[in-house]
C-alpha cells in the first residue's frame, strides 16, 4: 500500500518572513509522524540560516532556468504551478495533497496543481481570496465564503483557533506570573518589515526613566529575527536600556517566552505562541490579515492591543506599558483561565487531511 505523499509549496524571505514556513514546518512533522511521505518546495533556494529547517525533507526549488521560455515565468501562478508539477511529478495516489501557503499563489496555481491529481490544501489568513482546494485551513475564527472556493460541496474548512499550527514546544505548562520585576520579551517575527523592535525599544527607554515603573521591569529579551534588516539600530539602541540582550535568530523560542512575563510581538505567529504559553502580550497588527483576530482577542481582554503599525508610535507603544504593570497579573489571569490556544492543531488538520474523501 502507497504512503501518502504530502507536498508544501511556501516561501519565506526578507519580505516574507518566516512564520509561512515555520507554521508548515510544525504540520509537516504531524503528517510525518502519521507515515506520510513530506516534501518542501520553495521558489528559490532557503538562505543558508533557513535551510537547516528543511534538513530532514526532501526538497526541490523553482529557480528559472537559463532562456528557459516565458510560459515558465515564475512571476505568473501558472508558471508557477507547472515548475511545481514539474518537479513532483504524477501523484502515485489518489491521496497525494499539495500544502500551500503564500498570499502570492491561489485559485489559478491551485486549479493548475489539482488538475494534475493533487488534492489542495490552502492555509490561508485572508477571506477575501478565491480559491480552488478541498480543504481551508485558518487560525482565525472568521468562516470562509464558500462562493469563493470553487471545488464544490466536497470542500472542507477548518477554522478557528483549534486549529492554530504551533510546535509541540508551546505546549502550555504551570505558569505564576512573578511576583518581583517582570521579565519583557521583544520579538516581532522574523523579519519585521516595519520597524516594531525598534518602537519597543524606545518606549523602554522612555520608560527608564520612571523610577516606579523601571523598578518593575527586569531583564529584558530582544529577538531579531533572521531577516530582519535592522540588527544594528537594534543593538545600538539597546546600549541604551538597562538589562537588555539581543538574541540574534535564536535556534528555539519557546525558553525564551517560558522566562517572559510581558511578550511585545505583532498580530502573527508570535502572539499565537506567546498565548498558548499563556503569556500577555503587547501586540501591533503589521499585516491586514491580522487585523480580524487581533480585534477579536482585545474584545475577549485576552491581550492588549495598539492596533495599526503605521500609526503606533513609541509613547503608545510606553502608554500600553505602563498599563500592563499597572494592572498586575490581572490579564495573565483571564489568558491561564480561558487558554486560547493550545499546541495540538497540526495534528487535528493532520487528521482531517488523511481522513476519507467525501464523495464527489
Amino acid at each position: 500500500m502507497s504512503r501518502t505523499s504530502v507536498a508544501f509549496r511556501v516561501d519565506a524571505d526578507a519580505d516574507i518572513g518566516i512564520g509561512h514556513l515555520r507554521r508548515c514546518l510544525t504540520l509537516a512533522a504531524a503528517l510525518k509522524q502519521r507515515g506520510c511521505d513530506i516534501r518542501f518546495v520553495t521558489r528559490h533556494r532557503l538562505r543558508h540560516d533557513l535551510a537547516p529547517a528543511l534538513a530532514s525533507y526532501s526538497t526541490g526549488a523553482l529557480e528559472r532556468m537559463p532562456g528557459e521560455p516565458d510560459g515558465g515565468d515564475l512571476s505568473s501562478e501558472r508558471g508557477d504551478a507547472e515548475r511545481t508539477l514539474a518537479l513532483l511529478g504524477h501523484p502515485p495516489t489518489d491521496s497525494c495533497w499539495v500544502v500551500i501557503d503564500s498570499y502570492r499563489l491561489g485559485r489559478l496555481w491551485e486549479r493548475t496543481i489539482r488538475s494534475a491529481g493533487f488534492r489542495i490544501c490552502a492555509i490561508d489568513d485572508y477571506r477575501n481570496r478565491l480559491h480552488h482546494a478541498d480543504l481551508l485551513v485558518s487560525d482565525s475564527e472568521l468562516p470562509f465564503d464558500p462562493a469563493l472556493n470553487d471545488v464544490g460541496g466536497t470542500s472542507r474548512h477548518l477554522v478557528g483557533r483549534r486549529y492554530a499550527l504551533l510546535d509541540a514546544d508551546f505546549r502550555a505548562a504551570e505558569y505564576a506570573p512573578s511576583t518581583g520585576p517582570i521579565r519583557v520579551l521583544v520579538c516581532y517575527g522574523g523579519s519585521d518589515p516595519t520597524g516594531e523592535t525598534l518602537k519597543g525599544l524606545a518606549a523602554l527607554r522612555i520608560l527608564g526613566n520612571d523610577r516606579n515603573l523601571c523598578e518593575r521591569v527586569g531583564r529584558i529579551d530582544v529577538v531579531v529575527g533572521p531577516a530582519n534588516r535592522h540588527v544594528a539600530d537594534v543593538e545600538r539602541a539597546i546600549e541604551q536600556i538597562r538589562d537588555a540582550v539581543v538574541h540574534r535568530a535564536p535556534p528555539s523560542l519557546p525558553p525564551l517566552m517560558r522566562m517572559a512575563d510581558l511578550v511585545l510581538t505583532a498580530g502573527g505567529n508570535t502572539m499565537i505562541e506567546a498565548l498558548a504559553l499563556r503569556r500577555t502580550c503587547i501586540v501591533t497588527v503589521t499585516g491586514d490579515h491580522q487585523a480580524s483576530m487581533v480585534a477579536r482577542l482585545k474584545a475577549e481582554e485576552l491581550i492588549y492591543s495598539l492596533g495599526g503599525h503605521a500609526a503606533t508610535t513609541p509613547n503608545d507603544v510606553l502608554a500600553m506599558l505602563a498599563r500592563a504593570l499597572n494592572e498586575g497579573g490581572s490579564m495573565a489571569a483571564r489568558i491561564r483561565s480561558v487558554a486560547p490556544f493550545d499546541h495540538l492543531g497540526a495534528g487535528r488538520v493532520a487528521d482531517a487531511m488523511l481522513a476519507p474523501a467525501a464523495p464527489a
